[in-house]
């Protein structure tokens, strides 16, 4: 690809410039975090719950699957995706209650933005499993200096590994279900000047959708350059860029009720039937492409024994579509799909009269494409100097960040709708919207960080302050060009720890935190925003937990309890007004971004692990209770939730009450390691039930739980016992995921979340036709190798 000509060019200086290899090549420096200790996993000594993932966490999991779903592990946090191996549409992850758009994520300490599926910057974007040496996971809200306007509820970083010292070579090999295949390949430099090496990758990875094999299928293809400087006085230099080239058709969702009728369908049609009534539903017409880059470096000064500095500057775009069939041709009248005649007094845009084309029950009938092209440029700094003084550390820092987002929504004819999807992109109809926004972010912090009463307590005050800008216009909808800033208080960040005994520790903290106005607010949003009409979303977290912690074994025990205020929703700009409910589901009609109250949501969360030798055991339960806020019966505060399908005082979707993560590993012999795992997932709501125009509040419904069995079988070879020193290192994996092949309703899909339950009438109260859910994946196998040089 000429967009990574210059990643292979680096990579080729690092290979030609290392020292000329002996005959027998030296063994290589395992250089990712293979064994996490048990101190550093369960966080001994921090101020704030959180948990480590190592990478031998990580390779628990099929080679090359999403880096998110090593996270399942961690108490508190819950993933989703439709395959077994990832998903891009189907990804939804939450932590303690709260969403992907209220939850830090960072790589390298570096911010990869929202993680929503249409515009953001979900993290297995910029990642290669394989390259990443440890996961570390922030459930309280408490740390300081996480440059996210996303963390009300946590933070999540994501640390790649080093390079190896000595020059080698990595290959990974897998096959699986639904015709998986993954090559990955890795050269590491080795020290090719005094502290200075790196390391190039490339993977390219495809398989087909479980769920409709003969049209849907995802491609992968993802690119890696590290360099690194070490100096002698402990300073260093980091280099890092990623490119990610993806194109997949994900999957559809479905009613409670098609599940139950078929729990291995998500109703996508596998094959055109040439109606377009029917073929709106095409899997192959469901999905899109995208292209990702990001680059950034890691520089930490130190300037004394006591002082030291830290600044990372990035970058990172984006280009993708995604597309959508529709059952009906759309032609603004006069041949200019842009065109504008005006503006109302409200300020609204003034179109030509749009004509719509439908007889979409007919062979061959007027049919569109929807395409929604979205580009992003992200840039931005943070910095952080580190002062001690006695008992003191100090920092002080702070984040800038700049990003600028357009969303378009183009309609193309179907030129043959009888006979396929094809389009023709210079034949433009329609251009329903072209939108743009501008978010400038400023955060300054400050924290002091000290011991007391003989070093057993220790205390971290810390204080941080945002500014947000905005500037947002969208000319096919309305005049006004938005541009207004949004500035939080001083927010508190609280931690304390105390060491009861040599093993025990009591720890706790609080914060308040600050996240502004969603992005999506207005890329998501038909209407221009009124600065006062939206109050910026916040939260107050408050944890405290007991953690007991041995080489060989641990034990944690942790309460919290978030309340996120002002939450943000879209919905129907006319929420009274008559709609066609496949034009709502779509995303096709008039929209505005309001707030809609809270959530509150409290838990308890245990983890538990022994090394009993050949035996270890891990496991984690977490209690959960997420609710919006419950506002008066009849009160305008409870209208504006029912709006948004949103029943006050009911459970917030997808958030079980119980959940529980199991794990036992025994090794019988040297290099073999079996690991068997079950995660449950209790009951929990699928969706609000609100009748349409009326918003009458019908009840919730509830999805059953599930419970997935796994398997982990790996034997390790070392070049150490082979005669043959030249030999590499080899793994042998084998992977089983839903061993018992459950049926189950995997999660529930945010993109309808909002939308009232179509299906009710006077007639028909008991009518469920609003999709909702994703459907679980069924049981998968895969075989993995990597031999290490």
């Amino acid at each position: 690809m000429k967009t990574s000509t210059w990643l292979v060019s680096s990579a080729l200086f690092l290979v030609m410039a290392a020292p000329a290899m002996a005959q027998q090549a030296a063994p290589a420096a395992d250089t990712l975090d293979e064994v996490v200790v048990t101190a550093v996993r369960f966080g001994s000594g921090l101020t704030r719950a959180t948990f480590a993932v190592g990478a031998e966490d990580i390779q628990e999991r099929p080679l090359g699957a999403e880096i998110t779903q090593a996270l399942v592990k961690v108490p508190g946090v819950q993933v989703s995706t439709g395959d077994a191996r990832g998903g891009s549409f189907s990804f939804e992850i939450y932590m303690r209650g709260l969403g992907d758009e209220q939850i830090g994520l960072t790589l390298d300490g570096i911010p990869t933005g929202d993680s929503r599926f249409n515009g953001g910057s979900p993290p297995q974007r910029f990642i290669e499993s394989s390259n990443i040496g440890r996961i570390n996971v922030s459930q309280s809200a408490g740390d300081i200096g996480a440059p996210s306007r996303f963390a009300l509820g946590g933070f999540i970083d994501f640390v790649t590994d080093a390079p190896r010292k000595d020059f080698g070579a990595t290959i990974e090999a897998g096959v699986g279900s639904f015709d998986f295949r993954r090559i990955y390949g890795r050269i590491d430099s080795g020290e090719i000047a005094p502290g200075l090496s790196g390391y190039f990758t490339y993977s390219h990875q495809e398989n087909d959708v479980w769920a409709g094999r003969n049209s849907r299928g995802s491609e992968r293809d993802h690119y890696e350059l590290k360099v690194v400087k070490d100096f002698d006085n402990g300073s260093f230099l980091k280099g890092r860029v990623s490119y990610n080239d993806q194109t997949d058709n994900d999957f559809n969702i479905v009613t409670k009720g098609e599940f139950e009728a078929a729990p291995r369908s998500d109703r996508a049609l596998d094959a055109l039937t040439g109606i377009p009534a029917r073929d709106i539903d095409f899997g192959g017409a469901l999905g899109g492409w995208r292209k990702d880059w990001l680059g950034y470096a890691n520089a930490h000064i130190v300037l004394s024994d006591t002082v030291s500095f830290d600044v990372n500057p990035y970058y990172q775009n984006l280009k993708g579509e995604s597309f959508r069939y529709q059952d009906r041709q759309r032609i603004l009248t006069g041949g200019d799909p842009r065109a504008v005649t005006g503006y109302n007094a409200n300020g609204g845009a003034v179109r030509p009269t749009l004509t719509t084309l439908r007889n979409s029950n007919v062979v061959g009938g007027p049919a569109d494409m929807r395409v929604t092209p979205r580009d992003r440029d992200r840039y931005g700094v943070t910095g952080e100097m580190k002062a001690r003084f006695g008992a003191h550390n100090l920092r002080f820092g702070g984040w800038w960040e700049g990003g600028d987002s357009t969303e378009k929504r183009n309609f193309y004819p179907i030129l043959n709708s009888a006979q396929s999807t094809a389009y023709d992109r210079s034949k433009l109809n329609y251009v329903e919207y072209e939108r743009s926004a501008t978010v400038e972010t400023t955060m300054l912090y400050a924290q002091d960080e000290f011991r007391a009463l003989d070093d057993k307590l220790k205390v971290a005050l810390g204080v941080t302050w945002y500014n947000v800008k905005y500037d947002a216009k969208s000319p096919l909808e309305y005049r006004a060009n938005v541009k207004f800033s949004q500035h939080s208080d001083l927010n508190p960040k609280i931690g304390a720890t105390y060491q009861l005994a040599p093993a025990l520790e009591l720890f706790g903290g609080y914060a308040k935190n600050f996240a502004g106005i969603p992005e999506d607010a207005f890329l998501g949003s038909t209407a221009v925003i009124n600065p006062k009409d939206l109050t910026p979303v916040s939260t107050e977290n408050l944890d405290i937990g007991l953690r007991y912690v041995k080489p060989n074994m641990a034990f944690s025990i942790q309460a919290y309890d978030v309340d996120l205020k002002n939450n943000v929703g879209i919905v129907t700009r006319d929420p009274t007004a008559v709609l066609d409910p496949q034009e709502v589901i779509r995303g096709n009609v008039a929209t505005k971004a309001v707030n809609i109250a809270g959530i509150k949501t409290r838990g308890v969360e245990l983890t538990g692990y022994y090394d009993f030798g050949p035996v270890d055991l891990y496991g984690s339960y977490s209690r959960q209770d997420a609710k919006h806020d419950n506002p008066a019966v009849g009160s305008d505060a409870r209208k504006a939730l029912a709006s948004v399908a949103i029943i006050g005082g009911a459970g917030v979707r997808d958030i079980p009450k119980d959940s529980f993560f199991g794990q036992i590993g025994w090794k019988p012999l040297a290099g073999v390691k079996l690991d068997a795992n079950v995660r449950y997932v209790g009951e929990r709501v699928g969706g609000h039930l609100v009748a349409p125009t009326t918003f009458q509040e019908l009840g919730v419904e509830k999805i059953d739980s599930y419970a997935l069995v796994g398997l982990t079988a790996t034997y390790d070879w070392k070049r150490a016992n082979n005669s043959k020193g030249w030999a590499p290192d080899l793994r042998f994996q084998f992977n089983v995921d839903n061993l018992l092949d459950e049926e189950y309703i995997g999660a529930v899909s945010g993109s309808t979340a909002t939308q009232p339950e179509f299906g009710y009438t006077a007639a028909t109260p008991n009518a469920r036709t609003l999709d909702r859910y994703f459907v679980g994946m069924p049981r998968t196998y895969t075989v993995s190798v990597r031999a290490r040089f």
